[in-house]
């Protein structure tokens, strides 16, 4: 007897207009350096939901580079993940974003010149989610 396992239906990421309008205008803001910011929401078995945002205490970050501190972080069961952006123009995910700077369950990546069409979602695997940007979730 052979068994037929079914993909795993794959997370799609929705993220609301105010929270896409925070990382736009962020991103913005820090340029020419990185910015990094923490994502709130929920989740369930279908899709990731990003409907805040929060400054990480303690954050550092260059052109090439931002991270922050999670121990400083308090303890909030909201979060959902991270993003930043790369001044560079690459909303792709670089090792050293996949190795040491993925935080929760979706990293999202917005990229000069830092617009809806720029930002990215990703697994911890680097694998692109398919994201929507919603009035209100």
């Amino acid at each position: 007897m052979i068994f037929e396992t079914k993909p795993k239906p794959r997370k799609k990421v929705v993220m609301t207009r105010q929270a896409a309008d925070g990382i736009i205008t962020y991103s913005r803001a820090r340029h020419p350096n990185e910015a990094i910011l923490v994502l709130q929401g929920k989740q369930n078995k279908e899709q990731i939901i990003i409907n805040g945002l929060v400054i990480p205490p303690f954050a550092s970050s260059g052109p090439f580079y931002s991270g922050f501190p999670i121990h400083d972080l308090p303890f909030d069961g909201s979060y959902v993940g991270s993003a930043h952006s790369h001044p560079g123009g690459s909303n792709r995910p670089s090792l050293e974003d996949l190795n040491r700077g993925f935080y929760g369950y979706v990293s999202v990546i917005i990229s000069h010149p830092y617009e809806d069409e720029t930002i990215a979602a990703y697994d911890r695997d680097g694998k692109n989610y398919e994201i929507t940007i919603v009035d209100s979730a």
